[in-house]
């Protein structure tokens, strides 16, 4: 049996390896840009908060937070594509609908009430309301979607916490990871516009004028009783 496995595993490894060489020259390209993204952003992160311009502080969180959850995703999607053999690809699969499940739910909350608030502040114009309302419903949709399927991965493959090894056995045969990817490719294409319409809020934002009043109603804030 293992060694059937084996020579699978080598042929598998033989007839991919030029598709594999081309995804990771892509990979390579993608990952610079959002490492460049990462770092200018996180930058100016850290600027308002030493500064304590805390709404501006809310929206660029958030925007580092979807830059640094898209790499993750997409380091997933390049092992599963790396992988040798069905079962490396079902274990990097189930831990990657574990992040989509995890990442997801709390991009939800991320754009919530506090980002909502900070957004109001910033006193935007109707059209960058509505590209964020677009950005943030495909989300939303998203979670809706596929919350329960991977729901489902998380507790019994992954997590473990139905305790049950025929459903844990039954589900790992089931288990697609080309729809896991498929899956964390959507959630990239829900993630980038929503990154886009918060770069260009930020842009418009970052005023001296509209930083100082920042300051100014965060500071009150936090004096306040």
């Amino acid at each position: 049996m293992l060694k059937y496995e084996w020579l699978s595993n080598l042929i598998e490894w033989i007839i991919l390896f030029p598709k594999r060489l081309r995804a990771r020259a892509r990979s390579r390209s993608r990952y610079k840009a959002r490492k460049e993204a990462s770092a200018t952003i996180r930058s100016t992160l850290e600027q308002f908060t030493s500064f304590n311009a805390n709404n501006h502080r809310t929206i660029f969180n958030v925007a580092l937070y979807l830059i640094l959850l898209d790499q993750d995703l997409a380091d997933f999607t390049d092992d599963i594509i790396n992988a040798t053999g069905d079962r490396k690809r079902a274990f990097i699969a189930k831990h990657e609908a574990i992040l989509l499940y995890e990442a997801s739910e709390d991009i939800t909350q991320l754009v919530g009430l506090k980002f909502r608030e900070a957004i109001k502040e910033l006193s935007l114009s109707k059209e960058q309301m509505l590209k964020l309302d677009a950005a943030s419903s495909n989300l939303n949709e998203f979670w809706r979607t596929n919350r329960e399927f991977l729901r489902n991965i998380r507790n019994v493959l992954a997590a473990h916490r139905d305790h049950n090894a025929l459903q844990y056995v039954e589900m790992l045969e089931q288990l697609q990871p080309l729809k896991v990817m498929h899956l964390a490719a959507d959630l990239s294409d829900c993630i980038n516009p929503l990154v886009s319409v918060l770069t260009d809020i930020a842009l418009a934002s970052s005023t001296p004028k509209s930083i100082l009043e920042d300051w100014l109603t965060s500071s009150k804030k936090k004096r306040a009783p």
